[in-house]
């Protein structure tokens, strides 16, 4: 599982401390999570990582994979067998202070946030449902959220991203099938501090 995650790009200092997920803090030292503390090293050819198993959340079991840039905690993700009743918990435990903003696949890409703010309810819904039985059969569904209060008056995900704090929180939720097994990702991430360090390690 830990091939389903991209390098997300370095912390400044500032943030070190915000809470990606539960008491997993950005910017935590990769040393603080050792065998002893009930994890092992589960690093790809990309990034470092750390893993624990029997990860309590909504209920349910989950293996905890984080991981590292430049041996600095950056993202938390858990991965756990798909079952039908997971999602809807997991949807409804984001909603507390999450919004979608967007759902895709590898083949296709839905704004919610201008669907949200273009289309009546009726049509939103529509929209939302065609899109995610379509998904749900090719095997392979991202809805990604953010932690925001409202999504209603922002064109789109790019304009609500710019607006959002440095902070800010994103979840995306990754359901994958195959013929062989089928998971559930969930992943945590600080997407505007990383896409500000990218920007400046492009100059």
């Amino acid at each position: 599982f830990t091939t389903d995650f991209g390098l997300i790009a370095g912390v400044p200092s500032a943030s070190a401390g915000v809470s990606l997920f539960k008491d997993y803090a950005y910017g935590t030292p990769i040393d603080k999570y050792t065998r002893s503390a009930g994890y092992y090293d589960c690093s790809n050819s990309e990034q470092k990582g750390r893993c624990t198993d029997n990860f309590s959340f909504v209920g349910e079991k989950f293996t905890a994979v984080l991981f590292f840039r430049e041996d600095k905690l950056d993202t938390v993700a858990l991965v756990a067998p798909y079952k039908q009743t997971l999602y809807p918990k997991i949807s409804d435990a984001l909603a507390k202070s999450f919004n979608i903003i967007s759902m895709e696949n590898e083949k296709s890409f839905i704004d919610m946030v201008t669907l949200r703010n273009t289309a009546t309810q009726d049509d939103y819904v529509k929209q939302f449902t065609a899109f995610e039985n379509a998904a749900l059969a090719t095997g392979d569904l991202t809805y990604t959220y953010l932690e925001v209060p409202e999504t209603v008056g922002y064109a789109d995900v790019g304009a609500i991203m710019k607006a959002s704090p440095e902070d800010v929180r994103r979840a995306a939720v990754r359901l994958v099938r195959d013929k062989e097994s089928s998971s559930l990702v969930l992943r945590f991430e600080l997407p505007n501090i990383s896409y500000q360090h990218a920007a400046a390690e492009s100059f």
